[in-house]
């Protein structure tokens, strides 16, 4: 696998991996980098809800870009496809149903 980068060296059971500029240190689960030292940890910033509202509508707008939306044609086949589908089965409950009062009506006189 070419396309995977090996680790340069080990220190105190930490990999140093080389990037493109500069090489990073991966930090362990406790805080602590490849030299002992404490990783610093980063704040994160307070974003107001207005902020945060216009990017969650900017996104939904950009997701319902790449929808498939059906011609009209394509709607009007679907919809008559459901209503058959649902006479059928209202039907087929109907005869079951009325199946079921006759055998009823029978066992109970």
């Amino acid at each position: 696998m070419a396309f995977l980068k090996k680790p340069e060296k080990e220190e105190n059971g930490l990999t140093v991996q080389q990037t493109a500029d500069k090489k990073k240190a991966v930090v362990k689960k406790d805080g602590l980098k490849a030299d002992g030292k404490k990783a610093a940890t980063v704040k994160q910033d307070k974003v107001s809800s207005v902020v945060r509202l216009k990017a969650y509508f900017r996104g939904v707008y950009s997701e319902l870009k790449k929808v498939h939306w059906p011609t009209r044609r394509e709607v009007l086949i679907y919809t008559a496809v459901v209503v058959v589908a649902v006479i059928i089965v209202g039907a087929l409950i109907w005869v079951f149903d009325a199946g079921m009062s006759r055998v009823l009506q029978l066992i109970i006189r």
